[in-house]
């Protein structure tokens, strides 16, 4: 089956509302309804022959908008409840993510209870130098007449401690999935202590 949703793009120049009702996960069927009203107003079996009779008809343009007005609030509602599923994925996230921490806080090991913060604040501290690294070295360069050199000595510091950032980003993802893995398993024998 060929993809819908480039073809309903093309139709949303007909109908503009159609672009705001095609993204994250139920698209393609929306884009399906799309195309399959624009196969209804113009008689044409095949999506791509619809598209093109529809640009080619103003008549036909305007009978498409009509049967896309009598349909949005079917359309809008698809699209609603893709929204609200994702909030819930997402609301279901949170907790999971606030549960582990909260679990990992009570720890009664000082590693179990002390990574996140420190993690955390190494983030922090370095976003922090980041910074000023780049305020510095500008601000030097207009009001104290610094060498501009040192200017391009910037993308080389800022992609070192991006590296560091990014070294640490894995094994922080790794460390919360397993953990949060055997959280949520009651199979697994763990006092969840540490």
């Amino acid at each position: 089956m060929m993809p819908l949703i480039p073809i309903a793009m093309a139709l949303a120049q007909f109908a503009p509302m159609i672009a705001g009702w095609l993204g994250g996960s139920k698209a393609e069927t929306i884009a399906g309804k799309v195309v399959g009203i624009a196969q209804t107003v113009t008689g044409q079996s095949v999506p791509d022959a619809a598209l093109a009779a529809i640009q080619a008809d103003p008549n036909l343009s305007m009978q498409f908008q009509k049967a896309v007005l009598d349909q949005q609030v079917q359309l809008q509602q698809i699209a609603l409840q893709q929204e609200q599923a994702e909030l819930a994925a997402d609301q279901a996230n949170t907790s999971t993510i606030n549960a582990t921490m909260q679990v990992e806080a009570k720890a009664d090991h000082w590693p179990t209870y002390s990574w996140r913060p420190f993690v955390g604040f190494c983030f922090g501290l370095m976003g922090l130098v980041s910074g000023a690294t780049v305020a510095a070295a500008y601000l030097g360069v207009m009001f104290m007449h610094s060498n501009p050199a040192i200017l391009g000595q910037l993308p080389g510091m800022l992609g070192s401690e991006a590296a560091v950032m990014a070294t640490m980003a894995p094994v922080l993802g790794i460390a919360s999935y397993f953990r949060g893995k055997m959280q949520a398993n009651p199979n697994l024998p763990t006092d969840n202590r540490g």
